[in-house]
């Protein structure tokens, strides 16, 4: 059998098929070789086994190493990684591999004890564990875990080995540091960082989506001792955090996942288990108590931002004592289309409070994932409850008699069904987390030897390992919500031009028949455009969702439920659509609802201030993350007016109370001229969600979407 590698190229110009192969072979051969092992030793063994194995591939340009073979494979080859795909019933990796990723590890603790500091704790607690005679089940995780550690040290040691062959001696000496100890250098941590995030990413789960945490807050300490002591320069840290993103860059595959659905271009998470995932690095943001600043980092980050990789997102925290320069860099960035995102301290923060999280961990937050809430290495959400507001409303209308007066029974009827909602969630919840002393510990998971608490708990985090297990609940698609009950208030109540029973069969009949009907009902006032009639609603409907779920959680009582609250749909809005009737607003049966936080498609009629104030006028103090997708035309933000346009923008928007906020710089005629030369625009990038995606490599329905969503040529 023959293989073909692939040179180490940007992931837009890898061969589709590009595939980890070697990866697959050696996971299954060390799969057969812990058969019947307990899980967690399982996972000890073969991730020991499977370090020990792997090729440590290392180029003469890097600066910090780790990297993973990519091959495309001939027929035989092809037929090697169906059969082992097979055997694990579809998966791109053995049963006894349960990582799902979509988190943020505990970097400050291994950055601080390093990986022989977490060794050594895993082996205390065990022989722990023994000298107690805790149950067997209970040992077997934590010896699981130990071995977890040595796997990556070994695989840092060869590393080393393979960087010194090289003539990398810097960074040999930087891996080697990793096998023996704690970091001591910019160099070292960020070595440590990289290796550890990589094989999670490359070799353990697929769609890993990992979050390296607030990295210039966790490196501060190392350059500002590095550069006391003459062993750095400022270029030279730029450098290794350039590489750091190249790193991020080249582990992805071709394609994007949630809209395409398996297109030709999709190289798929079975090849390569990073495929399509993103991972996240979070900048500035508020200092946790007695943390100096942090901002000669931030700025390097930010500079070395390239505008072109697809990988890894930048989080950009805003704060109302963001420097001048900071955001005129960052911005600078966005307004050449960089893969970034910013959101607001000023809601997040107290958003988390609310939900019970102490402020001392609150300003810590980070984000994973599409636009999913963290508290870094000690939280884990264990339930992601969707309740479809549009759906809802549309319920609440339908259940309705006799004529409507006043917009009022339709609120009350919407409260009471949301309300049974929130309490069944959290009741779910509830009962769930009455089993975990008798399921516990659970099993292990390499993320599990990364957080803090599994290890010292002797219990995996999916079973209350962590100091916060909760619930994140996604409330979908308000914009849509607000619409219809503006229409409803408009058309109804307000103008009386519509009787309710007619509104009601116009929509049990999909507007069939009724197409005049449905004509004053897109006329309706809507969501972003800054308009009260509609704007009071989203702000109602909010308030009203806020307020049962604080019913609902007991919060400050022994049972309560931590729920962090997100406007987030991800891409939902497309499949939620497919199952929701006919709405209020216009919008026929089937069709996508409102995404995220944006306003519904062809509703901002009064250009992006007024979406933007629009949105700004929620209560989103009590909200933990929600994305705003914004499409502008390049000649808004282009050149120094442009981009001193776009910094009072969103400075504006984020300082009247805005969430976040993720641009995409491209007008439609750009979007046309890259579908009819593809390989022309392999550069142009669009934000999904949370991630940004090659154009021309999504399948013709996603790109549909990227059309639908307005393109604002004007403040």
């Amino acid at each position: 059998m023959t293989m073909t590698p692939t040179a180490p190229v940007s992931p837009r110009h890898k061969p589709v098929r590009s595939t980890t192969l070697e990866r697959l072979r050696l996971t299954r051969q060390a799969d057969l070789d812990v058969t019947g092992l307990p899980q967690p030793l399982q996972l000890g063994e073969g991730f020991r086994r499977l370090l020990d194995a792997i090729d440590v591939p290392v180029e003469l340009d890097d600066l910090i190493v780790g990297r993973i073979r990519e091959e495309v494979p001939d027929a035989a080859g092809e037929a090697e990684l169906q059969q082992i795909v097979a055997a694990w019933n579809g998966r791109p990796v053995p049963p006894w591999m349960l990582d799902g990723g979509h988190e943020c590890f505990a970097w400050e603790r291994l950055l601080r004890l390093g990986l022989t500091g977490l060794e050594a704790e895993a082996r205390q607690r065990l022989t722990a564990a023994r000298e107690a005679a805790e149950p067997q089940a209970v040992q077997d995780f934590l010896a699981g875990a130990e071995r977890v550690y040595q796997a990556f040290q070994r695989y840092a040691e060869r590393y080393a080995r393979a960087a010194a062959r090289a003539g990398l001696p810097e960074a040999a000496q930087a891996c080697r540091a990793a096998s023996q100890g704690p970091p001591g250098t910019f160099h070292q941590a960020l070595q440590l960082v990289w290796l550890v995030g990589h094989v999670y990413c490359t070799m353990t789960c697929a769609n890993p989506t990992l979050t390296f945490g607030r990295l210039d807050l966790l490196l501060a300490p190392f350059y500002r001792k590095d550069l006391r002591a003459g062993r750095l320069s400022r270029q030279q840290a730029g450098d290794l955090i350039a590489d750091f993103y190249l790193k991020n860059e080249l582990i992805l595959g071709r394609g994007e996942h949630q809209m395409s659905g398996g297109s030709e271009h999709d190289t798929g998470w079975i090849r390569n288990l990073t495929y399509d995932a993103p991972q996240y690095v979070v900048l500035g943001g508020r200092r946790p108590a007695g943390v100096p600043s942090f901002d000669a980092v931030t700025q390097l980050f930010l500079e070395r931002i390239e505008p072109s990789n697809e990988n890894p997102v930048i989080v950009l925290r805003y704060h109302r004592e963001l420097s001048a320069r900071l955001w005129a860099t960052a911005c600078g960035k966005m307004a050449t289309n960089a893969s970034m995102m910013v959101y607001n301290d000023e809601c997040v923060i107290p958003a988390m409070e609310a939900c019970g999280i102490p402020s001392a961990d609150a300003v810590t937050y980070t984000l994973h994932g599409c636009n999913w809430p963290d508290i870094p290495g000690v939280q884990r959400a264990l339930d992601y409850p969707m309740p479809v507001l549009p759906a809802l409303v549309r319920e609440a209308l339908l259940d309705l008699e006799g004529e409507l007066d006043t917009i009022e029974p339709l609120y009350a009827s919407f409260t009471a069904r949301f309300a049974a909602q929130a309490d069944d969630i959290c009741a779910r919840f509830r009962q769930s987390r009455g089993t975990w002393d008798d399921k516990a510990p659970g099993p292990l998971r390499v993320d599990d030897c990364f957080l803090d608490g599994p290890v010292q708990t002797g219990r995996s985090w999916s079973l209350g390992g962590v100091r916060y297990a909760n619930i994140v609940c996604a409330l979908i698609a308000l914009a849509t919500a607000a619409d219809s009950v503006a229409a409803v208030e408009e058309l109804v109540v307000r103008q009386r031009r519509v009787p309710l029973h007619e509104l009601q069969a116009a929509l049990q009949d999909d507007f069939a028949g009724h197409e005049p009907l449905r004509h004053l009902c897109l006329q309706a006032p809507k969501f972003g455009q800054d308009d009260d009639r509609a704007d009071v609603h989203a702000r109602r409907l909010l308030q009203i969702t806020q307020h049962q779920l604080d019913l609902a959680s007991r919060p400050g009582t022994p049972d309560q439920v931590i729920v962090f609250r997100s406007l987030e749909t991800d891409m939902r809005h497309i499949p939620f659509g497919r199952q929701v009737g006919a709405t209020p607003d216009g919008r026929r049966a089937g069709e996508p609802l409102s995404e995220n936080t944006s306003p519904y498609p062809g509703s901002c009629r009064r250009g992006l201030t007024a979406m933007l104030c629009s949105v700004a006028s929620l209560p989103l103090q009590r909200i933990c993350s929600g994305a705003l997708n914004v499409r502008l035309n390049p000649t808004l933000v282009t050149g120094p007016d442009g981009q001193k346009r776009l910094e009072g923008l969103l400075r504006a928007f984020f300082d009247m109370g805005g969430l976040q906020a993720q641009l995409s710089i491209v007008d439609t005629d750009e979007l046309h001229r890259a579908q009819a030369n593809p390989e022309g625009h392999r550069d142009l990038m669009v934000r999904i969600t949370g991630y940004s995606a090659v154009f021309v490599d999504m399948a013709p329905q996603a790109q549909k979407e990227i059309f639908r969503r307005e393109e604002m040529s004007q403040a």
